[in-house]
């Protein structure tokens, strides 16, 4: 009976420690100790290929960041899959300038259509959602401008 309720209560453990690593990041700064905590970075999360320049298409899809504008490419292949059917997609070059927010998450996430048909449509989605539960969408940089007005808008923050 004790080693029951050990392997349990090791198996919670083990479930609960994954499940609060789950939630935070990889770190895309230099991380002194346990880091500035989840108030004080950003959350960037989805099919990430590269972060201001750098590939982190290898590091998974959840990363902090510290706040300011980041500049975000995606993944150019995509798709999921389960029991019940799967999906592909090869997108165009998309790049995001995220004016990024302490305690915010930044998600990049697929929409895709309900069809019957072999050929659906794939709707690929930026959005910022704040603390307090709101939610705004983020447009795709369209030029090189929206990139300068999000380092603008970081250098006027004092990020």
């Amino acid at each position: 009976m004790r080693s029951a309720v050990g392997v349990v209560g090791g198996v919670a453990l083990l479930v609960a420690g994954c499940g609060l690593h789950a939630t935070r990041g990889v770190p895309l700064y230099p991380k002194l100790g346990d880091g500035p905590g989840p108030d004080h970075v950003a959350t960037l999360y989805g099919p990430i290929q590269t972060v201001d320049g750098e590939d982190v298409s290898r590091k998974g899809q959840t990363f902090e960041l510290m706040p300011g504008c980041h500049v975000v490419t995606l993944q150019r292949n995509i798709g999921e899959g389960s029991a019940s059917g799967a999906w592909a997609a090869n997108l165009p070059h998309l790049t995001v300038a995220f004016a990024m927010k302490p305690a915010h998450r930044y998600a990049i996430r697929s929409e895709m259509e309900d069809t019957s048909g072999p050929v659906g449509r794939v709707t690929i989605v930026a959005r910022d959602k704040a603390p307090d539960g709101s939610s705004v969408r983020v447009p795709f940089a369209r030029s090189e401008d929206d990139i300068l007005d999000c380092r603008r808008w970081a250098e006027a923050q004092g990020f």
